[in-house]
């Protein structure tokens, strides 16, 4: 009996000790220190040999590497072969977090993501090659999670940026119910503690969704959505890299609308 409730101590321990790991990858994620998200990473990718914690790991290590390359890409600090070479490396990332927990929605959305982001590098045509793998991939991972945040964000931006049938799949109505969906579900989130800032371009996004739609009374709410994302990002006295990025996203749009 001694022996069952000392094993149960140190599975419990093992269990705890791996979900702080997992919680403080998420703390440096949302500030901007995807550097020190890798380097944790590394280290503890050569202490464990659990699969489905090596895949949490891995798709992290993906999502770390995508936001390095889109950061540097968006600085200037990188060309497009050194930004496209640094997704291809986290989509293997993702490929190898598929392969260790194929029931985990994240690794399939981040393999997505890193398609979405090397097709918009790329242009226009490379993007419609391969819109209906990235669809198949964020699909996926709602299968597996149908209140997959950042799937849905994705897929109503793939809805809104295609050309409508019979050219590709482009709907404008689906993006805008995708992005809505995205931005319902991040307030949720962000009330219940589950992230602890917000991600002003699903706002953004589905603003864009709405302007291009042009349905009744959607510009309206467009224009009211991008100006609430700006006059909240100019209020943050220490903006993070994403929240620079994201104002200068918000404010261009909200120019050109006027």
């Amino acid at each position: 009996m001694h022996r069952f409730l000392i094993l149960l101590l140190l599975v419990s321990s093992a269990a705890a000790a791996a979900a702080d790991i997992l919680d403080d990858l998420e703390r440096l994620h949302e500030t901007d220190q995807h550097q020190q998200v890798l380097d944790t990473i590394e280290a503890e990718l050569h202490t464990t040999s659990n699969r489905s914690k090596r895949a949490a790991l891995l798709w992290r290590r993906a999502r770390a590497q995508l936001t390095l390359a889109d950061y540097g890409h968006w600085r200037g600090d990188l060309s497009d072969r050194e930004a496209i070479a640094l997704l291809q490396t986290a989509e293997g990332y993702a490929d190898e977090a598929i392969e260790l927990d194929s029931a985990a929605a994240d690794p399939y959305f981040w393999k997505a993501a890193t398609m979405g982001l090397r097709g918009q590098i790329r242009g226009v045509l490379n993007s419609l090659f391969m819109a209906s793998d990235i669809r198949d991939w964020a699909e996926k991972a709602l299968e597996r999670d149908p209140d997959h945040t950042e799937a849905h964000y994705l897929l109503g931006q793939l809805y809104r940026e295609l050309p409508r049938r019979p050219i590709s799949f482009g709907d404008r109505d689906k993006a805008v119910a995708n992005l809505r969906r995205s931005v319902e579900l991040h307030e949720r989130e962000y009330r219940g503690n589950v992230v602890q800032v917000r991600y002003f371009d699903l706002y953004t996004q589905l603003a864009e969704a709405l302007w291009q739609r042009n349905d009744r009374g959607d510009r309206d709410e467009a224009v009211t959505l991008i100006q609430e994302v700006v006059n909240d990002l100019q209020k943050i006295s220490e903006p993070t890299v994403r929240e620079r990025k994201d104002l200068e996203s918000a404010s261009e749009l909200l120019a050109d609308w006027r």
